[in-house]
């Protein structure tokens, strides 16, 4: 039995492995292939709303059957899509919102960096503090854009301001009521529990949830090196999938699992 239990937990691994291998293979594909036919797809698209959507029914179903494809990953419900749909929305959403600001503040600076100076430096930072204390919102391009125009004090600029503006997302989110964090868990399905949302959401976090298993194990483990997870997490390259770096602090002071000062370190 013991064998057996050995063997199918191998062969479910290597299923696992080959099936993120082929995903990794074909998006990798398909993203070359779009950037090759980049012209011609924004020319069948035609408007910007339209190409907005189009990513995010993309998005959506490729996550979808990225998911489904998975054997540990449960099948999506109603509610399961309707999140799915609403995280790719947001993701779209905040992408391009980044781009488009990205170029107009990069002309803004680039002209203010010679000619008002330590003006144009602090409207650079004040736009990456509010842009990086948003989730799913990139804003690592105003910092490398601070660095690039201003020099040495735009690298000391970009490093302070990026403290700032992740203790913001940090602190904001800490103020939220646990009522209403409840309420948006309990929407989601992550949590039934109506009597005390202190101990719904260290339940969650912790892992002693009523769905117990590989995920649970998971979250024991990550919770119990948070600090690393969240230095991991916060430097992965393409981490606004998580909610970029907002996103990513804003989730740390929902569920008070960090201390502030350790947090800040």
């Amino acid at each position: 039995m013991t064998q057996a239990r050995r063997r199918a937990k191998l062969i479910l691994c290597l299923r696992v492995v080959l099936t993120v291998i082929a995903w990794v293979a074909f998006i990798v594909y398909a993203h070359h292939l779009s950037h090759a036919y980049l012209g011609e797809i924004k020319s069948a698209l035609g408007s910007k709303p339209t190409q907005v959507i189009a990513q995010i029914v993309v998005l959506s179903a490729l996550v979808y059957f990225i998911m489904l494809s998975l054997p540990f990953l449960p099948n999506l419900g109603v509610r399961g899509v309707s999140v799915l749909a609403m995280w790719s929305i947001i993701l779209v959403s905040g992408h391009q919102l980044s781009h488009e600001g990205f170029h107009q503040l990069r002309d803004i600076l680039a002209s203010a960096s010679g000619e008002i100076g330590i003006y144009g430096l602090s409207l650079g930072a004040l736009a990456y503090v509010l842009v990086l204390a948003l989730p799913f919102v990139p804003g690592v391009e105003i910092g490398l854009l601070l660095m690039i125009l201003f020099g040495r004090e735009g690298v000391i600029v970009a490093y302070v301001a990026t403290i700032v503006g992740l203790s913001l997302a940090y602190l904001v989110a800490q103020t939220v009521p646990y009522r209403i964090t409840l309420k948006w868990m309990n929407k989601l399905g992550l949590s039934d529990a109506t009597d005390n949302p202190k101990d719904a959401i260290d339940a969650i976090v912790g892992g002693r949830s009523a769905t117990q298993g590989a995920a649970a194990r998971l979250g024991n483990f990550l919770l119990s090196h948070r600090y690393l997870t969240l230095a991991v997490c916060l430097n992965l390259p393409g981490n606004s999938v998580l909610g970029g770096g907002g996103g990513i602090a804003a989730l740390c002071g929902l569920s008070r699992q960090f201390h502030w000062w350790r947090y800040v370190l």
